[in-house]
């Protein structure tokens, strides 16, 4: 029986809000100032950590709240708040706002060779790529971070990421910001239906878009969709600053299984995870470079892959999702009552950590299974994945979120895009490697 019951909206979010807060009025980007600046990584424990290497990256800046009668922002390293490191001092940060800028056509040729960034406004610590010159990529928004304009592009390799534009910036469209995940045309999330409204269900809206060669599953997408619906909590959405029930219309995107693989990026959600790679432990470290305390664990990952049979890319994206790149409480490791008062316990992939007390059960998950080391909680977590999913035919990042072999049942996420988070990470380690994915598993939903 499985009892472990996770979602994105985890980790960072209990640790780091309080009862009272205000939200900033649009979401920003921002720098820490000084290595020596503070962040406040729990408002009610008021535990901090000095910036250090967090000044050397663009941070996405949100949450206003008051602390000690002094005005603090929320920073993170995505603009997902479980990605959140905690809370800066207003007067320790340089913060851009950000617009919606009016974008280009949908297609861009480069008129030189182009840093490709993580984020808009991205350091040299955040370059993920280079295009060459005349390449045309995919644009699918653009924004103005402070008198800046970068569009978010998707490069003719699949790979997805933000460039600075060549030409002055057009004029910001008036409305209010929002940064969501960096998702596929696809993918793209609408905002929720105002409650008044309901729209009418039609057939064409719950109809699977077909796969040739997939495996067909009993279940249909609207059966598979109505299982997601009785969940409790139902599936999750998140606008960059808070989470909420994901509308209809972006459930049945991130389930529709045709659409997904014909996507440069959202097939790896196919990718057979049950495959370890065969790499070396120089060239995982070369992935764990700058991600915090899992930086230079490479040795644990391969351990965990050929003692487990699992992707080791996989196990790295996965952690690097679950515990803000290495930067979580849970990553960081945490103290324990009623365990060995002279150690921390560490769990790197958020297995156990219930929505509403996700530290606190995570880390009592963490102490009951003997995870007092990062190695440990990297391996140990591996088996929980390999004996919980893997080997139970979830054997996929979509089947993992989904279960399309039984909807509703043993998901590892509420998140409607964590599937497409982690299959991300895969495409772009993939790209850094010079790897491509082999061996994928489709999946059907019956008419």
């Amino acid at each position: 029986m499985k009892y472990i019951k996770r979602t994105l909206a985890l980790t960072m979010l209990s640790t780091i809000l309080c009862s009272s807060y205000a939200q900033a009025d649009t979401l920003r980007m921002g720098h820490i100032k000084d290595t020596n600046s503070i962040i406040i990584t729990s408002m009610n424990a008021m535990t901090k950590k000095v910036a250090g290497d967090y000044v050397n990256y663009t941070l996405y800046v949100n949450d206003k709240v008051m602390i000690n009668q002094q005005p603090y922002y929320r920073v993170q390293v995505t603009p997902d708040i479980n990605n959140a490191i905690g809370y800066v001092a207003a007067d320790d940060l340089v913060i851009r706002p950000v617009k919606d800028a009016a974008k280009p056509d949908t297609t861009l040729q480069l008129s030189a060779s182009t840093k490709v960034y993580s984020v808009p406004e991205g350091t040299d610590r955040q370059i993920i790529d280079r295009a060459p010159k005349g390449e045309s990529v995919t644009v699918y928004q653009s924004l103005q971070v402070g008198d800046t304009l970068y569009h978010e592009i998707t490069r003719t390799t699949g790979l997805t990421g933000w460039i600075k534009a060549s030409y002055n910036a057009p004029k910001p469209v008036t409305k209010k910001s929002e940064i969501k995940y960096a998702v596929s045309q696809e993918q793209k999330v609408s905002k929720p239906a105002e409650p008044s409204i309901k729209k009418p269900v039609t057939k064409t809206e719950i109809k699977a878009t077909p796969i040739a060669g997939a495996r067909m599953v009993t279940a249909s997408l609207e059966d598979a969709y109505k299982a997601q619906m009785r969940l409790t909590p139902r599936p999750q959405t998140s606008n960059g600053i808070k989470w909420y029930n994901a509308p209809k219309t972006a459930i049945l995107e991130a389930m529709d299984t045709g659409k997904l693989a014909a996507d440069s990026i959202n097939r790896y959600q196919f990718l057979n995870l049950t495959e370890p790679q065969g790499l070396s432990v120089e060239q995982l470290n070369y992935l764990l470079q700058g991600k915090g305390i899992l930086e230079g664990r490479g040795q644990a990952f391969k351990v965990a892959s050929e003692r487990y049979g699992i992707n080791e890319i996989y196990l790295i994206s996965h952690a690097l999702l679950e515990t803000g790149e290495g930067t979580s409480e849970l990553a960081q490791g945490k103290k324990v009552k009623g365990a060995d008062k002279k150690k921390k316990y560490y769990n790197m992939f958020g297995i156990g950590a219930f929505d509403k007390h996700a530290v606190k059960y995570g880390a009592q998950y963490a102490a009951n299974v003997g995870w007092d080391t990062p190695d440990k909680a990297i391996i140990g977590g591996a088996k929980f994945i390999a004996t919980g999913y893997l080997s139970e035919s979830q054997n996929t990042l979509y089947k993992m979120r989904w279960n399309p072999d039984a909807p509703g049942q043993t998901q590892y996420a509420t998140d409607i895009h964590w599937a497409h988070a982690n299959a991300r990470y895969l495409v772009q380690f993939y790209q850094q490697l010079g790897l491509e994915g082999t061996h994928f598993d489709f999946v059907q939903y019956s008419k």
